[in-house]
């Protein structure tokens, strides 16, 4: 799927780029998709366009085969990366215990408060965070833009599943610079 189109109404939302996440990314991808990020929220900022940031506060109870148990993190794990341009005047912050940040009811509520009919998806884990938000997203009647270069994973394998194989299915898969093309 190739990105075709940015509604004017279109939201961004940045999943999960906070230190005890971003640490499970290669230093290089994890440099690349926080300066991405920020470029995109730079110039969402600039169209007035609402921006979301989701942090984690941990897994859902459940049992897993992988990754850490739930709430396993010390207090640096919230932490935002210090490049991000978060507005918190304007944009809404997130907090999660599930894999996607449509289960907290103040990212619908702020979508709609903003009319918003498209979500912009960046950050990690790609076949994680990302694709549950996604996902949901589509389910909740939203169209769906994820952007390549600014999303990872900590497993490469698991990143180019998700991008070529599961999120093809229900959102449009595109660069920074097709998204900031398509703003224009």
């Amino acid at each position: 799927m190739t990105l075709t189109a940015i509604d004017a109404s279109s939201a961004l939302i940045a999943v999960d780029l906070q230190q005890g996440i971003l640490n499970f990314a290669d230093p290089a991808e994890r440099e690349k998709i926080v300066k991405n990020t920020a470029r995109l929220a730079d110039e969402f900022h600039a169209r007035n366009l609402p921006v979301i940031w989701v942090r984690a506060l941990g897994m859902p109870a459940g049992r897993k085969e992988m990754g850490p148990p739930a709430d396993d993190h010390d207090e640096s794990w919230n932490a935002p990366d210090e490049n991000l341009p978060i507005d918190e005047s304007r944009d809404l912050v997130v907090f999660k215990r599930a894999l996607s940040c449509f289960t907290v009811p103040e990212t619908t509520e702020y979508l709609k408060k903003h009319g918003s009919t498209q979500v912009v998806i960046t950050g990690l884990a790609a076949g994680v965070g990302v694709e549950s938000t996604a996902r949901s997203a589509f389910d909740a009647g939203y169209n769906v833009t994820v952007v390549s270069d600014a999303v990872t994973d900590g497993m490469p394998e698991r990143l180019e599943s998700a991008l070529k194989i599961s999120m093809p299915s229900f959102a449009e898969i595109g660069t920074t610079q097709n998204v900031l093309d398509l703003l224009a």
